[in-house]
């Protein structure tokens, strides 16, 4: 009785009706918040109108992003950044976090859109123009391709991912999508492909970089995909290279919709229960390197035995009969 109770109060904050069978009330529980949540899932989905570049496009994320994305290449009529809600109520059907748009149109021929959920409504997304693109089929080390579901290495090269506003959230949407799973420890023979983006301005790192509202144009992100080779190097360490597997493209920021001030607060909330205890005297370096230090109480060197020991025993000794002689007179 209480489990139903239970079930029917959940329901109604989800916003659904309660569930009457078995499988019902598991996908309700596995949706409950978690301490640690699981792996984002991704859906990407096309647009009324998709050029055949695009749709290759999205085949191509989706075998990068596999098994934690759901492709639907059928036509969606309504645009995110002017119906949002069909998207939403597909990606709480389907329980996606991300998604990906793709769409081609007179003004826009070649257009993506990442965006991400929180609480089952829109948080943020951003629309891209792309161009140089290359797919996976045009690259020849693309057929030994990366075990499905390995961890990709990611790296950002570029002062705009730390300077630039606009810059920072592509950042961040680019790393939800790409990163994949989050396990605690990754062996590194598990490292089997990186994705590099890299984003240059063509300015000196002293110049003062736009704010964000302002009409500058944020620079260009290159996107490239390695496959990660560990080769004999007659040491403990092996030889890395990287051959490039695809698929390769460059986004240029167009439109963006930024989260509610207040819901991206809690969306990057970590709960209390998710957060390190703290040990005392004891710290951690960037690395993962743990140090301690010790407290000792007070010492009395002349009871530590050195090599001189009893020479400077004989010593504090002497000097000790000398200061009562002293006083005695």
């Amino acid at each position: 009785m209480a489990e139903k109770k239970n079930n029917a109060a959940l329901a109604a904050v989800l916003g659904k009706r309660a569930p009457k069978t078995r499988r019902g009330r598991k996908i309700l529980r596995d949706r409950e918040p978690k301490i640690t949540e699981d792996s984002k899932t991704a859906l990407i989905i096309r647009g009324s109108k998709c050029s055949e570049m695009a749709r290759q496009l999205l085949q191509d994320l989706h075998t990068v992003r596999q098994p934690l994305s759901t492709l639907f290449m059928r036509r969606h009529p309504e645009h995110p950044f002017e119906d949002v809600g069909k998207l939403e109520h597909m990606c709480n059907k389907f329980d996606h976090g991300l998604f990906l748009f793709a769409s081609s149109s007179k003004k826009r021929p070649f257009r993506l859109i990442l965006g991400r959920l929180f609480h089952q409504k829109l948080l943020d997304m951003q629309e891209f123009s792309v161009d140089s693109f290359k797919t996976l089929r045009s690259f020849p080390a693309s057929k030994n391709e990366p075990p499905q579901g390995s961890k990709p290495l990611m790296v950002f090269q570029g002062s705009p991912f730390e300077t630039d506003e606009r810059v920072k959230r592509a950042k961040s949407l680019l790393l939800d999508y790409f990163s994949g799973p989050r396990p605690r420890k990754v062996m590194v023979q598990g490292m089997a492909h990186a994705i590099v983006c890299s984003c240059f301005d063509g300015t000196s790192s002293s110049s003062k970089q736009p704010a964000l509202g302002t009409t500058a144009t944020p620079p260009p992100i290159s996107v490239t995909r390695y496959r990660i080779e560990l080769l004999k190097s007659g040491s403990k360490l092996p030889r890395v290279e990287l051959q490039e597997v695809g698929p390769r493209f460059r986004l240029m920021l167009d439109r963006t919709r930024e989260p509610d001030r207040d819901r991206w607060k809690m969306s990057i909330k970590v709960p209390k229960a998710a957060k390190p205890t703290k040990v005392k005297n004891i710290t951690t370096e960037i690395m993962g390197k743990k140090k301690g230090r010790i407290h000792l109480g007070k010492q009395d060197f002349n009871q530590i035995h050195t090599v001189h020991h009893s020479k400077a025993k004989q010593r504090k000794l002497t000097s000790d009969l000398a200061s009562r002689k002293n006083d005695g007179v």
